[in-house]
């Protein structure tokens, strides 16, 4: 793999929201003091009139960017996911119930965040945005996609959320032929029908490493990258787990709540219904806080790389088989 292709999926969102700046002078960056982390430095420094340091004040930041898109603004309002959305809640609340157009960037998202160490290490995240009505929530694989994505939801009337790694990743394009990005709608990267694997973030990665291993052993396992949380692509989910009768879940996020809980309620909906026959399921997530570590440590420990994702693919394949009975 050519090391030149890792990048953070916070690093295509600042290339996508400078490009931004340069093409609608609406738009209007708000930051908690974390600009370079956030990759937003080149934005402050091209368009100093448009970019609002906020210090370390994430609930004055979202009232801050409420009154700016009350102002026919277009505020993308950036923090780490810990205290945006975590730490202004009720703000942002408020704001998608005046129905403001507010774009909200929770970056160092996930326990790859590293040895910055459990306050750090959103975890939450996508419980608090995927819960909140008319709420749009992006979750990027990779750079490219990040940057794709950061333009749609720009043009995207209402609010939204886009969570950010710190971890450089492979680009799925080096993995896999990719199908065109789009909000809302999920990417089918591979073809299977022992399995389906239903991933978002970094986890797509390692999904598709832990696909690729288990193929040399003639499982067939069909990726799909749900990039878009909400609006969430259910007809894409109804269809694979009704072909293949076993899934997994995969996301580098708290298992009893957010991605995990939107897959596995869409499939409990459709079964006795599209789903005529029983699913096996076992999801891939964190269950606790998460510590201090090296981002590949953290990933294999709590079993989110792929090693961890082939041990759930044998334990839900053995499930299948027995369900089949």
């Amino acid at each position: 793999m050519n090391s030149k292709t890792l990048k953070a999926t916070r690093d295509g969102f600042g290339e996508a929201i400078l490009k931004l700046g340069q093409e609608n002078e609406q738009l209007v960056v708000l930051c908690a003091d974390l600009r370079e982390s956030l990759r937003l430095d080149k934005f402050a420094k091209n368009f100093p009139d448009r970019y609002i340091e906020c210090g370390v004040a994430e609930q004055n930041m979202m009232g801050i960017g409420a009154g700016l898109a009350l102002a026919g603004k277009t505020p993308f309002i950036a923090s780490f996911a810990v205290f945006n959305p975590g730490h202004n809640l009720d703000q942002l609340r408020l704001a998608i119930y005046s129905g403001l157009n507010i774009k909200v960037i929770g970056g160092h998202a996930g326990i790859s965040t590293g040895e910055d160490g459990a306050t750090h290490q959103a975890l939450e995240d996508l419980a608090i945005t995927c819960a909140l009505p008319k709420m749009t929530v992006v979750v990027p694989a990779d750079s490219e996609q990040s940057r794709i994505l950061t333009e749609q939801i720009a043009t995207h009337n209402g609010p939204c959320y886009l969570r950010l790694g710190r971890k450089k990743i492979e680009a799925i394009s080096d993995l896999v032929k990719t199908p065109e990005v789009k909000l809302g709608k999920a990417q089918i990267l591979t073809e299977g029908t022992d399995l389906s694997i239903f991933a978002c973030g970094l986890m797509v990665q390692e999904s598709l490493k832990a696909s690729f291993e288990v193929q040399k052993l003639g499982i067939r396992v069909e990726v799909i990258n749900l990039h878009t949380l909400k609006p969430l692509d259910e007809i894409s989910i109804i269809k694979s787990a009704d072909k293949t009768g076993a899934v997994i879940v995969a996301c580098e996020h708290e298992i009893n709540s957010g991605f995990n809980s939107l897959v596995i309620q869409t499939i409990a909906k459709a079964t006795g219904k599209e789903i005529q026959k029983p699913i096996a399921i076992e999801s891939i997530g964190t269950e606790d806080f998460g510590e201090s570590g090296k981002d590949s440590e953290l990933l294999r420990k709590y079993g989110l790389d792929y090693l961890g994702i082939i041990k759930k693919i044998k334990l839900v394949l053995e499930k299948k088989k027995k369900l089949s009975k």
